[in-house]
């Protein structure tokens, strides 16, 4: 191994534990002969040793070459160097100078001492400094800045300075008017006061209270000498000014006591401090080495007034947008524009148009593209999202079935998903000039026009504005802060998203292929049933299909257990998970439970409210029905009991009442049978008897005007 003047070497023991540091101050091969100094000795002194056996140590592992030197630290410039640190350097020099060049007498104790010795007696300095500039200079690396002061070893090391009289730039008070008004002392005690109003005042979180603030709360607080009543109010009464502590002494204790970091998350909270104040060193497009390793995911109200697509007269609101990034390239895979409030319902549509195919999609929209314009219809590798709808059951169904990993953002983290953040500022503000009904700040004034007024847009209208956007977007804008490697600048790729998502896919990249339905099936709602032989039950329905009555789900004594998804905007369908929902089977809804075909969940949980309302309702007329119904049968009972107490012939035995059923039986049998046979006509002669007594031929009349005038043109004809 080569060795070289100021090269350091640590040694080891055994357990690899840290025991010195040496340098090499001089060496010479042809004797075999090396000299070190320790630099962590404080005292330490240059040691002769065998350059061959310091090698052998080095082969065995007890000595290991040191890449860094701490004392580099010291190779500055003088224009970066004080007045006083360059005159005490120098004076040093000047010292030992001419005994370091007389190399390697220098290095020998005896000849060292004698040179030490002569120099005290010529400049009446004291050994000690001899001693310690040459420590300095040959631990330093033999160089002459190792001479500057170390003015931080000064004082106490973690002790407070105790002053006996005030520090600092002298008042303009004591200089103008008189030397007793240069102000006070800042010693222990003043400390435990500053400390306690800055804790209780200046630092308490989410107040932003001055520093002017807390000094006049401390003067009250702590240096009052009495009060005095002005206006019906105790009024504190401090000290002339000189004789309390200065706004400047409170705000150096604050600077030096309380680092800016610590002030920070004390006073504007650990989550704000970490969003809003925390270093910005890294990339967040670099948390992602290729396209589909981590989509970012978010939603947010757009800034715009709609209206409806039925009646232009009615507007509907502002929409809300969700946005699907890769924060890899930054290409927009997917967006969903809707009514849907944040809620897993717009997240849903949001995966699914992430999964579909683009060129369909923009064909619904009337807008036509080509595969390569928008080639993303891929599941990730991770997504990355708020708190909130992926922290649901349904988020861990899309994770099981495709292999996702889910990872959300802490509470008030925006920032840890600056990429998506960022696409919805640039959206609302590129669109915003082409939008009538956008959201404008500068009209919420007095008498300024009412930008909801102007909207015009429909749903579909904002949709195929935002598509085109997103188009342009993809394929168009460049990224001048994007942060491109050395692989992808070798290849001349441009930071257009594109660019990047194309040159990613032909490198490395996480992308997964799923069929859309298959995400669909697994970011829908999903809910444990039981299927027996009337069908699948859920939420008072039937559902069923033949590939299941053909697995024999719907025998009777069988019950089957099943996890379903459904789409609770339309219940006709649900679907049956298989393969640990890598598929499923369709189920539709049975012709039983057909009242609630076409019907939201929503619908028919209100219908079956609305039933359930009306049953109750009724039942309490029902039950009193019944309470009359058990009254008039038991009057019966009651009108039979006491019949048959007035006839009954208690001289019979009980066999004898119970001979003769048979016979009894029969008997009334024909009296009932006689009583009911039918007599046919009977009522029709009866209504013929009456007609003849009571009607006759001469008072006979006309029932209407028409027979009347017909009789007299007869009576007439003939007379």
């Amino acid at each position: 191994m080569d060795f070289f003047i100021n090269n350091l070497f640590d040694r080891r023991d055994g357990e690899a534990k840290l025991i010195d540091c040496e340098r090499i101050l001089w060496m010479n091969r042809d004797k075999d002969l090396v000299v070190t100094i320790s630099i962590l000795d404080k005292k330490g002194l240059p040691v002769l040793k065998s350059l061959s056996a310091m090698e052998l140590e080095i082969k065995s592992g007890f000595l290991l070459k040191r890449e860094y030197d701490p004392y580099t630290k010291f190779m500055i410039t003088d224009d970066k160097l004080t007045t006083k640190e360059i005159q005490i350097r120098d004076h040093a020099w000047s010292l030992i100078s001419e005994m370091v060049d007389i190399e390697p007498n220098v290095y020998n104790p005896t000849e060292r001492y004698q040179m030490i010795k002569k120099a005290c007696d010529e400049t009446g300095k004291g050994k000690n400094s001899f001693y310690k500039y040459l420590h300095y200079y040959w631990t330093g690396g033999k160089m002459v800045n190792a001479l500057l002061p170390r003015f931080r070893k000064c004082g106490k090391p973690g002790g407070k300075k105790n002053p006996t009289k005030k520090m600092g730039r002298p008042r303009e008070t004591k200089k103008a008017i008189s030397p007793d008004m240069e102000g006070i002392v800042v010693n222990e005690g003043i400390r435990k006061i500053f400390d306690k109003v800055i804790r209780d005042i200046y630092l308490k979180i989410n107040r932003r209270d001055s520093v002017r603030f807390t000094y006049v709360q401390m003067l009250k607080n702590h240096f009052a000498i009495g009060t005095e009543i002005r206006n019906k109010v105790e009024i504190p009464i401090i000290p002339p000014e000189y004789k309390v502590p200065s706004i400047t002494q409170l705000r150096y204790h604050i600077k030096t006591h309380f680092p800016r970091g610590k002030r920070l998350v004390a006073r504007e909270g650990e989550v704000t401090f970490n969003r809003d104040f925390r270093a910005l060193l890294g990339s967040e497009t670099r948390k992602a080495s290729g396209p589909g390793q981590i989509f970012e995911i978010d939603a947010t109200v757009a800034d715009v007034y709609l209206v409806s697509s039925d009646d232009p007269n009615q507007i509907i609101g502002r929409p809300v947008v969700y946005i699907v990034v890769d924060v890899w390239s930054h290409m927009i895979v997917g967006f969903y524009v809707g009514l849907e409030g944040p809620s897993w319902q717009g997240m849903m549509m949001a995966l699914e148009n992430t999964a579909v195919n683009k060129v369909e999609f923009c064909a619904q929209y009337d807008i036509p593209i080509q595969p390569e314009d928008w080639p993303c219809h891929h599941m990730p590798e991770n997504f990355y999202a708020d708190r909130g709808e992926m922290e649901s059951k349904n988020a861990d169904s899309l994770a099981k079935a495709l292999g996702i990993k889910l990872k959300n953002a802490p509470p008030y983290r925006a920032d840890l998903k600056g990429i998506v953040e960022q696409q919805f500022r640039t959206l609302n503000l590129t669109l915003q000039p082409w939008m009538p009904g956008a959201v404008k700040k500068e009209y919420i004034k007095r008498g300024g026009p009412d930008y909801v007024l102007d909207a015009k847009l429909t749903l579909k209208d904002f949709t195929t504005m935002f598509i085109e956007r997103i188009l342009y977007r993809n394929n168009s804008h460049y990224m001048e802060h994007y942060p491109l490697d050395k692989a992808e600048a070798k290849d001349n790729v441009k930071p257009i998203a594109r660019e990047l998502w194309n040159w990613g896919v032909a490198h490395n990249h996480f992308l997964k292929e799923v069929h859309p339905d298959i995400v669909r099936l697994n970011v829908m709602p999903e809910k444990s049933v039981t299927a027996s032989r009337e069908g699948i039950y859920f939420e008072g329905m039937y559902f069923g299909s033949e590939e299941l009555v053909r697995q024999g789900w719907f025998i009777k004594g069988k019950s089957i257990k099943t996890v379903i998804s459904y789409d609770r905007r339309c219940m006709n369908h649900v679907y049956v998970k298989t393969d640990n929902g890598r598929g499923f089977i369709k189920c539709f809804l049975l012709d039983k439970s057909s009242r609630y075909r076409d019907l939201s969940l929503e619908e028919i949980k209100e219908s079956q409210y609305q039933d359930k309302l009306s049953r109750s309702i009724y039942r309490s007329n029902e039950l009193q029905e019944e309470v009359a119904l058990s009254a008039k049968l038991e009057a019966i009972v009651d009108k039979a009991t006491k019949r048959m107490e007035e006839q009954i012939d208690t001289t019979l035995t009980k066999t004898e009442r119970k001979s003769d059923i048979r016979k009894n039986r029969a008997q009334e049998r024909d009296e009932i049978r006689k009583s009911q046979s039918y007599e046919l006509g009977k009522l029709q002669n009866s209504v013929e008897e009456q007609e003849v007594n009571v009607t006759s031929i001469d008072t006979y009349r006309p029932k209407s005007k028409l027979q009347l005038l017909a009789s007299i043109k007869e009576e007439r004809i003939h007379g």
